[in-house]
């Protein structure tokens, strides 16, 4: 009112302000707020403003801090659609919006709100609401909410006058992360047709997440050559996974071979991805030597092997049984001073399993969630289990490339620890260390629970397995009753399991039994339990038992499956 009155009178606006004590008037203004009264100064810097009045000049540092503290609290309360309006009057009134609250703040309220729209508003207000935008499509990908993601997205682009290429490039990715790889290609054929040439990111994001089909990756590596767009290494590493996820062994070695022209002529920098890729597809493939060749070829590049790197690498050995080679390498990597992760572990331990070194299995176990590894692995024996054997180094007579080198004397000189941190696929293989022995495998399984782990279906179905080999077919279906009072629903897996268990016991009216209350519990049997139930009846005694195969058999041939014989 003073002002009005004083401006009306012809009292220059400019002379007005500067007359004015501001300390005092943001004492006041800063009184309103702290009473929670915020829109009642909203309203008087509306009236200031028509004034000619500049509202911004109003406030000193200690108002500002009000105001802002203020526009947290309202923020903090959820009212996302109060704040994003006060917030849009106060930029109008020029403050810096960002300084008032934390951006990102906004943007986590409005995500767990599934209210995009008012995120992509909310953005529209601050100088890089471009990024903005790009942060708001990833965090409800994130999410997995696909929907909210492409909703914010439609929504950003009414709001420039132009293609966001970083935009397009993040909904890309939103949708591999999403599970929706074809609406990846929608979303880039929508740019396409803006005339917009995408860039090499548009196209990696593109080819990344549709790695899994090999023949669409290569078309739009094909397209990206065509319009001129230069691939980079990630380019050739993404073309290198496509090709692992397909098994493409062949097509992986062309362009392994591309790659290393490309380095040759200073074009391109091989990089750890790359090796690693591609040790991985000949250790998918078993090709354990090719893979051994393409470490030689990495270290006289310069580049170090990582964690992935040495998995892959022990992985190659493991895949074809040659465990001695899968522990030279695992030390070597210790060596080169590369930690394992539980993986790397796993893949250790499985292949001694799968070789049937249950002891050795045992013994790495067991120095391993001790106090780390220390020392050597010892020798595959068929005697006490309560020490690891030491022996001398003889590292530097044995090379990588022979298949027959054992490991069993080698780095006794040094002592390397590691923190390992079993996870519940360790003790799944672990249990298939036991054998027989139920009691070993059920303890192994409370040791699980012990140390925080939940035995999942795998677990639960490994005992189920090991109990029915000890002839207790009984205790085996007890086992698969405990599992679902546990709260672990039965799978495929675990039926098929206990009718393995029933046939093997020569119970098949059990058998049949817990086929039937398979299917009562729309679980669908698979290739292997039509088959362990076909193969069951060595002869038939009665037209029942007969019908009864028959039903199982076509309603094999009906899921799709093909009897092996």
């Amino acid at each position: 009112m003073i002002a009005e009155t004083v401006l009306v009178n012809g009292f220059e606006p400019s002379r007005f302000v500067a007359s004015l004590n501001v300390g005092l008037v943001s004492r006041g203004i800063s009184g309103v707020l702290r009473e929670g009264k915020i829109w009642s100064v909203v309203e008087v810097l509306r009236s200031v403003e028509k004034l000619g009045i500049s509202a911004l000049g109003l406030f000193d540092g200690s108002a500002i801090k009000m105001l802002a503290k203020e526009c947290r609290r309202i923020v903090d309360c959820g009212e996302v659609e109060e704040a994003v309006e006060l917030m849009e009057i106060l930029a109008g009134f020029r403050f810096s919006i960002k300084k008032l609250v934390e951006p990102h703040d906004v943007i986590k309220i409005c995500i767990e709100k599934c209210n995009p729209e008012m995120a992509v508003r909310y953005a529209c207000i601050l100088p890089h609401a471009q990024i903005l935008f790009c942060t708001i499509i990833h965090e409800f990908g994130k999410k997995g909410d696909l929907r909210s993601a492409l909703t914010a997205f439609e929504t950003s682009k009414h709001k420039l006058s132009g293609p966001n290429m970083y935009a397009y490039r993040m909904m890309i990715d939103v949708c591999g992360l999403c599970g929706d790889s074809v609406k990846s290609r929608y979303i880039y054929e929508e740019l396409l047709s803006q005339k917009v040439t995408p860039n090499i990111y548009v196209f990696n994001s593109l080819m990344n997440v549709n790695a899994h089909d090999l023949s669409y990756t290569l078309r739009a590596y094909k397209h990206m050559q065509n319009l001129g767009v230069i691939a980079d290494m990630a380019s050739f590493n993404i073309l290198l996974k496509a090709c692992c996820l397909a098994g493409r062994v062949d097509l992986a070695q062309d362009i392994y071979r591309e790659v290393q022209h490309l380095e040759s002529t200073g074009i391109l920098k091989l990089d750890v991805f790359t090796y690693s890729t591609i040790i991985k597809v000949f250790a998918d493939a078993k090709l354990w030597q090719m893979a051994l060749k393409i470490k030689e070829d990495m270290l006289s590049a310069g580049v170090t092997p990582n964690t992935v790197t040495w998995s892959s690498l022990i992985s190659a050995c493991a895949n074809t049984g040659l465990v001695e080679q899968a522990i030279q390498l695992f030390e070597e990597m210790l060596l080169a001073g590369c930690e394992p992760n539980s993986q790397c572990c796993n893949i250790l331990l499985h292949a001694c399993v799968e070789a049937f070194q249950y002891d050795r299995a045992f013994r790495l176990f067991q120095c391993w969630k001790g106090s780390g590894f220390q020392g050597t692995f010892g020798k595959v024996d068929n005697g006490s289990t309560d020490n690891i054997l030491h022996a001398e180094n003889t590292y530097e007579n044995c090379s990588t490339t022979m298949p027959n080198c054992r490991t069993d004397s080698h780095y006794s000189s040094y002592a390397k620890k590691f923190s390992f941190t079993p996870t519940t696929t360790t003790y799944n293989i672990m249990m298939k260390a036991c054998g027989t022995d139920y009691y070993r495998a059920k303890a192994l399984m409370d040791e699980m629970k012990t140390v925080g782990l939940s035995p999942n279906h795998i677990s639960w179905s490994i005992l189920m397995d090991i109990c029915g080999g000890s002839g207790n077919a009984e205790g085996a279906i007890q086992i698969l009753k405990t599992m679902n009072m546990a709260g672990i629903k039965a799978d495929v897996v675990a039926y098929t399991t206990a009718i393995k268990v029933c046939v093997e016991s020569k119970n098949l009216k059990l058998a049949f039994s817990l086929f039937s209350e398979m299917k009562t519990h729309q679980i669908q049997p698979n290739l292997v339990t039509y088959n362990t139930l076909l193969r069951a009846r060595t002869r038939y005694g009665s037209l029942h038992e007969v019908q009864q195969c028959l039903a199982i058999y076509q309603d094999m041939r009906k899921a799709g499956y093909v009897h092996i014989q």
